[in-house]
């Protein structure tokens, strides 16, 4: 199958900009796919192809865990297969369209796996991922969710709140213990009206695209088989790191600020192109080609 390069269109972005999400058809060659899914299995085996240059103080899921949620971080700086399709020109280009961005670099991506459960421990309660970028200046950062198998909604697919990314005072939703919405209509009643879960139902080589104040979730796999996904979490060309102190006097990290060269201030810096490389530059991608 041919991957689409319509995507976006202008009814896209402003559905993503109306309502904070936005799915794209199959935008992903499904041999982008099936190379994903060979490296994760290589990667669930234990084989990493380069290292970090840190070697702890992120989520790494290792075998010898055990069943239950399985997150990984920082998967395709670390495994050749991830990285192709993290940093596919069809990715890329989507990125720079949905958010009106020249320039898309990576800041991180996670790999979720999701094994069949009867509790409740493979359940990620609501949340919106800038609370966990309170280091970053950008308002435009964005995350990408990618199927690698089929999967069906009892098996825990994302969910989303459409316009939750205009709601005022999510960005400190970071503890992934909401698990119902009882108490967050209460709390968004006033800048929400009412409240609409949706759940993300797309197949392999579809990409569902969030914003980062976007509050979602996802209920537990009840299913009979793994689900697995990519995340990809990108921040335009403007993004630099700005030293955050929370409430509680408290200084806001980011494992990047450990990952990432230094700046000419001494502050991490997220242009890094070891960590943070370029994923879509509208001029470079513009510029002609030799022949």
């Amino acid at each position: 199958m041919k991957s689409s390069s319509r995507f976006p269109s202008l009814e896209d972005i402003e559905h993503y900009e109306r309502n904070g999400y936005v799915t794209s058809p199959r935008i992903i060659p499904d041999e982008l796919i099936e190379e994903a899914l060979y490296g994760v299995h290589r990667y669930y085996a234990g084989e990493r192809d380069w290292q970090l240059p840190i070697s702890g103080g992120f989520l790494d899921w290792r075998a010898e865990q055990g069943a239950g949620l399985r997150i990984n971080d920082y998967v395709s700086l670390q495994n050749p297969e991830l990285r192709k399709l993290v940093t596919s020109c069809e990715l890329g280009q989507a990125f720079a369209s949905l958010m009106r961005a020249e320039t898309v670099r990576l800041f991180h991506d996670q790999l979720i796996g999701k094994p069949p459960d009867s509790s409740d421990k493979t359940a990620i309660g609501w949340h919106v991922d800038a609370a966990y970028w309170r280091t970053c200046t950008s308002i435009r950062m964005m995350t990408a969710w990618i199927p690698l198998v089929e999967y069906a909604i009892d098996m825990g697919p994302l969910m989303v709140i459409p316009g939750s990314h205009r709601w005022q005072g999510n960005e400190r939703m970071a503890t992934f213990n909401t698990r119902d919405l009882g108490s967050l209509e209460a709390q968004m009643e006033s800048a929400s009206g009412s409240i609409e879960r949706v759940p993300i139902l797309i197949r392999p080589g579809q990409v569902s695209f969030h914003h980062a104040r976007m509050v979602h979730g996802s209920m537990p796999n009840r299913g009979k088989n793994e689900r697995i996904a990519l995340t990809v979490h990108v921040q335009d060309g403007d993004n630099r790191y700005q030293r955050f102190v929370d409430c509680r006097d408290m200084v806001a990290v980011h494992v990047n600020d450990a990952l990432c060269r230094r700046d000419r201030d001494g502050q991490p810096d997220y242009t890094d192109p070891d960590i943070c490389p370029v994923l879509w530059n509208c001029a470079r991608e513009a510029a002609p080609t030799a022949e």
